[in-house]
């Protein structure tokens, strides 16, 4: 099922289950989170105190996509209402308590060590410390998630690596939809970022 339906459903199923009575309900909202998957869940956010199944399905309420690995979105209460009236919720049920606006972090950005330079004195001292993470290559011809962002605005789209390179450097990609090469800096195996002023 396409993203957007699935949203959209569950959106429909937090509409169909009834209020319980007159009892508020609250959305208790953290002030920082962090998350792993590529969307932001209501109840990734705060602590929901709803009864049963409304509960439940308020916190599955998609409100976004998620930060790219080593990235932060802040979201204020205002959005998050936007958010759920678009779903077709009635925020004049909702009580929200706690913090006004939540900063949500993505997952670590990955950590990147270079090898030393050949006829670098220090590489083998380099190769013999225990425990020091090995570089991670991409290779050429990876398919990744590309985004650009400039402002508050990111698109979304698919490229292939047109070279190696290691994760935290910039690589050439050649966008799936436009055919156009272009460099972006790696954030992970999967997850390549253009930031535009």
């Amino acid at each position: 099922m396409p993203r957007t339906l699935a949203t959209c459903a569950v959106c429909l199923a937090v509409l169909a289950l009834p209020a319980a009575g007159c009892r508020a309900e609250i959305i208790n909202l953290h002030e920082r989170v962090q998350i792993d998957g590529d969307r932001i869940l209501l109840g990734q956010l705060a602590d929901i105190d709803a009864v049963g199944e409304r509960a439940e399905a308020l916190a599955t309420v998609s409100v976004g996509p998620a930060p790219l690995p080593g990235r932060e979105r802040t979201l204020t209460v205002g959005y998050l209402k936007l958010r759920l009236r678009r779903c077709g919720i009635d925020c004049g049920a909702l009580t929200f308590t706690g913090a006004e606006q939540v900063t949500v972090a993505g997952p670590p950005a990955a950590t990147v060590a270079f090898a030393p330079a050949a006829g670098d004195p220090s590489a083998a001292d380099a190769a013999n410390v225990p425990g020091a993470p090995a570089p991670i290559v991409v290779p050429r011809g990876t398919r990744v998630r590309l985004a650009v962002e400039c402002g508050a605005v990111r698109v979304l789209a698919d490229a292939t690596t047109q070279e190696d390179a290691a994760v935290g450097a910039l690589v050439r990609l050649r966008v799936e939809q436009t055919r156009e090469t272009v460099s972006a800096q790696l954030l992970s195996p999967t997850q390549a970022l253009i930031t535009r002023e």
